[in-house]
């Protein structure tokens, strides 16, 4: 029994193999001429009926052959085939199967390397996409426009893609290190350059970061705004994870962090009040910025410092080939902008000028006051081989709101922004590319109060050098380090009188310093899979000179240290990482995880939540004051959809916080030299789900926008040790922004907003003491503002066509449409005087009911902008 089994199964293997062999013997004639791969196999079948199965993506190459085959085998076909195009085949189940040999390690590898640039004006592209079709492996360039894929020797076709441009391909024979530098054409469908994106997949399909966006400046342009001007920060509401403080406010909160977690750069140099008119206008302006990256999670290493968010702006280089200038104009706002070669194809110029036009509105009952709003931005680059690039860039921002007394004396309020930027890019070799960055800023806010002026600042100073290597299409390195020099004014009398004045002491540049090494490896495991990990080790030292006052467990003061100069005070060595993978489901959709754990040494010192406020001390990590730290978990989602050009994007995200900052109740800030003891400390926990569908491509584009969030903090001293709700805690945010191109020169966007009004603290009951009636208070922010929501609309004109050289726009816009009048605070100690007028009770000698008021800032306001440009 055993013996026949055993026959029987030999029998079958000789079946198999003579059926598999007669497959490959079987004869054809072929004659064809320049034809691909999948030409061949495809004119096989039909002569046979012998069907192939391979991955196209697999075995595509650019190379053609002309074959002229006469009643000869299959098998003799597919050798030939074999040799020119680096294949194997064999037999299964009555097909056959074709791959593509894998490169062996003796097969010479090559570099190839560059820099992806604009053909209109020269200027790099951050972020565009490297295609190598043949291979299905891209890569993305740089912040600087810099890529390098090092593969083996070979004839490949690679793809050049950037959002708003016109894809370039290009067929390379690699038998040595090249240097190519493509340039991509805008694609201008209008006068109004209605952003097109190209069909290849968003770049973060193939990426594992997660709660990052990259937004083209132009779309921000497209957002009816305030008064008809662009700004940054108003822009924010519409992006999920975001949540500004309300009408009239500079404030912003990115997942559950406080206002000062979000780190802002310009050029790598950091702002630290991005505000102007208290919020309504920003000091960001989409004509200024080339391209601007937003991160919520997983924030790159070399960006560290802050724990909530980073916005990254990288602003305009000058055109390298041709002048041109462009402008606006509206009742209260002009800018206007040049740009152009300094030396063709070498050297440009960028800048920018910007001032508010309120005079008119004022100077009928105040023509002595100055009140206005003011931004320069200026910018060099120089390319002085094709190794090393050298830019420098500035930017000064003001606010003043001051007016003259009859005493000759000056009161109000004002506030400056100054950055400066010096960075010098070197490629050393195909594979390393390097930054070197130096800049400094610093931030005044100062109080006139009629005599002398209070004043508080911070300064800072920081160099950086930053490595990326390249070894091979799956693996890139980046790692680098950084030293950043502080100095910190917390509020000061510009005229200081020892004996009357107390001082409060200053952080002279210099005494407060972080050192930072850190390194990242970014690496694709297989066709699906990839990770990226990340290390960052903060040094942070505080020196003298220095008055310190040691606090107990209740705040009490318990000894004064006097520190001389340079003496250390107090210093923090800590670690961040990032952990990030990618699990690419298919072509068109991947999903994302990440951990990273974050420290920050910078404190904002500001206890209102006043939206009119810009009263701020920025204050450092010391003997009191330790770093605040978070660790966030965050996943992610994403689709993308081909045919209609669709975008979906869905996030959850944990994180807690913990050495957060609140203060004691009725705490004075101002002028106190124990400004420490009135500060407590606790945790914050946060948490949220953000969707987002959006369009960026046809006649109708934009997005929508919903996120589920939650705040909560406990700190042991208030609340009883209770949790309470952050005041920025909105458990629904929702937003939809859409503009639809009617016509080549008419344009419509509309922008729709929605939220849970903010936590605030609420009277419980009242009781009436001595004939007054007073309010009782139980938990903090027991109770919500009213929710809010506006809706934005502008209608845009184009003149003239988009071959003209002069190409101008009128744009009306409408902000708060329906006139929502959306409050900023409640009062419950007012009482009714007379119909309409409302006071604070005070030595009533007749009880008299508790009225709540409610305070709001805008109601409908029209706009008018025309804006040109000369090209």
């Amino acid at each position: 029994m055993q013996k026949n089994i055993l026959f029987l199964f030999l029998f079958l293997l000789v079946l198999v193999g003579k059926s598999q062999n007669n497959l490959l013997d079987k004869k054809l004639s072929v004659e064809l001429s320049d034809a691909t791969i999948q030409e061949i196999l495809e004119n096989i079948t039909r002569e046979t009926g012998i069907y192939f199965s391979y991955n196209s993506r697999n075995i595509s190459s650019p190379k053609t052959l002309t074959i002229n085959i006469v009643d000869q085998t299959i098998d003799v076909v597919l050798k030939r085939l074999a040799d020119e195009f680096n294949i194997e085949y064999r037999v299964v189940r009555e097909q056959i199967v074709i791959k593509k040999i894998p490169p062996s390690s003796q097969t010479p590898h090559y570099t190839i390397s560059g820099v992806i640039y604009d053909k209109t004006t020269g200027e790099s592209l951050p972020g565009a996409t490297i295609l190598i079709k043949d291979l299905n492996k891209g890569a993305f360039s740089n912040s600087y426009g810099f890529f390098s894929l090092s593969l083996p020797q070979d004839t490949y076709t690679l793809s050049f893609s950037f959002i708003g441009y016109n894809t370039d391909s290009l067929v390379l024979e690699l038998n040595t290190n090249q240097q190519i530098n493509p340039e991509l054409e805008p694609n201008f469908q209008t006068l109004g350059e209605v952003i097109v994106m190209v069909t290849e997949n968003p770049e973060h399909i193939n990426k594992s970061q997660t709660g990052k966006l990259t937004i083209n400046p132009r779309q921000f342009e497209q957002m009816p705004q305030f008064a008809g001007e662009i700004g940054l920060i108003k822009s924010l509401q519409s992006l999920p994870g975001f949540q500004t403080h309300s009408d009239g406010s500079s404030f912003f909160f990115a997942r559950g962090g406080n206002k000062d977690q979000n780190l802002i750069l310009i050029d790598e140099a950091p702002v630290f009040n991005p505000a102007h008119l208290f919020g309504f206008y920003s000091v960001i302006i989409p004509e200024v910025a080339k391209e601007i990256n937003i991160y919520k999670a997983d924030m790159p290493i070399e960006k560290a410092g802050r724990l909530s968010s980073v916005i990254d702006i990288q602003t305009r280089e000058g055109n390298i080939k041709s002048y041109s200038a462009e402008g606006l104009l509206n009742p209260l706002m002009y800018r206007f902008s040049v740009e152009g070669p300094i030396a063709k194809n070498k050297a440009s110029i960028f800048a920018s000028f910007r001032r508010s036009n309120l005079e008119w509105i004022y100077h009928r009952f105040s023509p002595n006051s100055d009140f206005f709003i003011r931004d320069i931005n200026f910018k060099v680059n120089w390319q002085i081989n094709n190794k090393n690039r050298v830019y420098f860039s500035a930017f000064n921002g003001t606010d003043n709101y001051t007016t003259p007394q009859g005493n000759g004396q000056i009161v109000g309020i004002g506030w400056s922004n100054l950055t400066s930027t010096f960075r010098w890019n070197r490629i050393y070799n195909n594979k390393l590319f390097s930054n070197l960055t130096f800049f400094a800023s610093e931030y005044k806010y100062k109080l006139l109060i009629g005599g002398p002026s209070w004043q508080s600042g911070i300064r800072n100073v920081g160099l950086k050098y930053d490595f990326t290597y390249y070894p091979d299409p799956d693996i890139t390195w980046r790692m680098g380090f950084s030293q950043m020099a502080y100095g910190f004014n917390p509020g000061n009398l510009t005229d200081y009188n020892e004996e009357l004045d107390p001082l409060i002491p200053r952080v002279y540049a210099g005494d407060a310093s972080e050192t930072a090494l850190y390194v990242s490896r970014e690496k694709r495991i297989t066709e699906k899979w990839a990770w990226n990990a990340a290390l960052r080790t903060p040094l942070w030292i505080n020196k003298g000179p220095a008055r310190v006052y040691p606090l107990d467990n209740t705040y009490a003061v318990t000894d004064t240290i006097d520190y001389s100069s340079k003496e250390t005070i107090a210093s923090y060595l800590n670690l961040d990482f990032r952990l990030s993978a990618r699990y690419r489901i298919n072509t068109n959709s991947s999903l994302r995880l990440s951990m990273g754990l974050y420290h920050q040494n910078l404190h904002l010192i500001s206890n209102t939540i006043s939206p009119f406020s810009s009263f701020e001390i920025w204050m450092p990590s010391n003997y009191n004051i330790k770093p605040q730290k978070a660790l966030q978990i965050s996943a992610g989602y994403t689709r993308f959809f081909p045919q209609s050009g669709l975008e979906w994007v869905s996030d959850a995200y944990i994180k807690n916080m913990t050495n957060q900052i609140e203060y004691a109740d009725h705490a004075p800030l101002l002028l106190n030299p124990l400004i420490e003891s009135q500060l407590r400390f606790g945790t914050t926990h946060s948490y949220g789900l953000e969707f987002m569908l959006k369009r960026t491509t046809g006649i109708l584009s934009g997005w929508i926008a919903y996120t589920w969030s939650g705040v909560a903090n406990r700190f042991p001293e208030i609340n009883e040790n209770r949790s309470y709700p952050s005041f920025y805690d909105r458990p629904h945010e929702f937003s939809l922004f859409l503009t639809w191109r009617i016509s080549p020169k008419t344009n419509i966007s509309t922008n729709w907003i929605y939220h849970s009004g903010s936590a605030i603290t609420t009277p419980v009951g009242f009781y009436s003491f001595n004939n007054s009636t007073v309010p009782v208070y139980d938990k903090k922010n027991n109770d919500r503002l009213p929710n809010y929501h506006r809706m934005d609309i502008s209608f845009e004109w184009f003149f003239g066509k988009p071959s003209n050289r002069y190409q101008h726009s009128l744009n009306l816009g409408i902000y708060n449409l329906y006139n929502k009048q959306n409050p900023i605070s409640l009062n419950f100690n007012k009482t009714e005087s007379t119909p309409g007028n409302y006071n604070v009770q005070e030595n009533l000698v007749n009880n008299q009911n508790l009225i709540t008021t409610q305070k709001y800032l805008s109601s409908i306001m029209p706009s008018l902008s025309y804006k040109f440009k000369i090209q």
